[in-house]
């Protein structure tokens, strides 16, 4: 497997790691620029220097400060006592300080019922579902981010019977005000449909395209391509390379996944290795240099506790971590909504409101990740 963070070779780079997305939170801000102190692991004796800066050892590596402007950065650390190097390129995103981002998982029972009220719903708010992101954008500022299901035909977990609907069936008559609210409200691929699990951890690129498809050219239809993201959650956060490669060749530009380790194994890390997901895990962004994609480490899964107040301590504690602290990512799941779900959340529009309200008391302001990525010119 793949050594991404180059540590099984002699000269390598202990902070930053290729792909890593730096914040200030990692260096010192002067004269526009993020000074960040780059350490690189070399042999005895070695005379290094990182981007022609000298850099001195510290008794475990060599350091030196490196200034990083706003998008990428090579670096370059050079051994002059025998000519050895090693590179890394990283990434400051503009923007990333500051922001949080709200989305949700496993999203089409909405989109039914709007369908299903076409005639009676004067907006795509009438719909409860919607409202409870409409009140958290008008009240915290959040921007929100829905990952689509194409159909409903394995949902489990329900009491009530809906009937079959997938989104070639979703009404365009909201279409206009879908795009009027593109701004804030966004809507991109999940999976063809909830079951089986980690449905795409062997896909074909084939088959990956035509799910992303399906879903993506149905959005276009009865949302417009403004509401259309580059960003998304895969169902489970598990992709073979192949499926990767789809989703970067259909406009998918970042990733959100949990990128923590369950039993020993990564968990929502689509395919990484161990070391790896522990390193992504502690950070807001990383990106995989090589197949040209953004990830981002989701904070908290916020149904996973049955009040704010614990979601909110739960973020507190995670962002003790200051290099986890520049960007929040908290997400949540459609189902969760429903009182005929067998988890129902009957607190789920207070869960919202009041996570994204301490959020925004904090001073982080509700931010878009397609927005980073085209802000920051990449």
């Amino acid at each position: 497997m793949k050594d991404y963070l180059n540590t099984c070779v002699p000269l390598h780079f202990i902070f930053p790691a290729d792909g890593d997305c730096l914040n200030a939170r990692d260096g010192e801000e002067r004269e526009g620029m993020l000074f960040v102190p780059a350490a690189v692991c070399a042999p005895a004796g070695a005379r290094i220097e990182i981007n022609e800066i000298p850099a001195e050892f510290d008794g475990k590596a060599y350091t030196a400060r490196v200034p990083l402007r706003c998008g990428r950065t090579s670096l370059t650390a050079v051994n002059r006592a025998d000519g050895t190097r090693a590179t890394v390129a990283v990434w400051r995103l503009k923007g990333a300080e500051g922001g949080y981002r709200l989305s949700s998982d496993d999203n089409i029972l909405f989109l039914q019922n709007i369908t299903e009220n076409k005639d009676r719903y004067a907006s795509l708010f009438d719909d409860p579902y919607l409202a409870v992101y409409k009140k958290a954008h008008d009240l915290a500022g959040a921007k929100v981010h829905l990952n689509l299901f194409y159909d409903t035909s394995t949902t489990e977990g329900f009491a009530k019977e809906r009937g079959y609907f997938d989104l070639s069936m979703m009404t365009d008559k909201f279409k206009e005000e879908w795009e009027s609210n593109s701004d804030w409200l966004k809507l991109s691929f999940h999976a063809r449909n909830e079951k089986p699990d980690n449905p795409y951890t062997h896909v074909t690129m084939r088959r990956m395209e035509e799910d992303v498809r399906l879903v993506n050219e149905q959005i276009v239809r009865f949302a417009g391509k403004r509401t259309l993201s580059e960003v998304t959650t895969v169902h489970f956060g598990d992709v073979s390379r192949g499926g990767l490669r789809a989703l970067r060749n259909l406009g998918y530009r970042a990733l959100a996944g949990y990128f923590e380790m369950a039993d020993g194994e990564p968990l929502v890390a689509y395919q990484y290795p161990k070391a790896l997901t522990e390193h992504v895990g502690a950070r807001d962004f990383w990106k995989d240099n090589e197949e040209d994609i953004f990830f981002s480490r989701i904070d908290a899964v916020i149904n996973s506790r049955p009040t704010a107040e614990e979601n909110i301590s739960a973020l507190k504690e995670a962002l003790k971590n200051v290099h986890r602290a520049g960007f929040v990512e908290i997400m949540i799941h459609e189902q969760y909504f429903y009182p005929d779900y067998k988890w129902y959340l009957k607190n789920f529009e207070d869960i919202v409101l009041k996570t994204c309200l301490w959020l925004n008391s904090q001073g982080y302001e509700g931010r878009l990740l397609g927005q980073l990525l085209k802000d920051t010119g990449v």
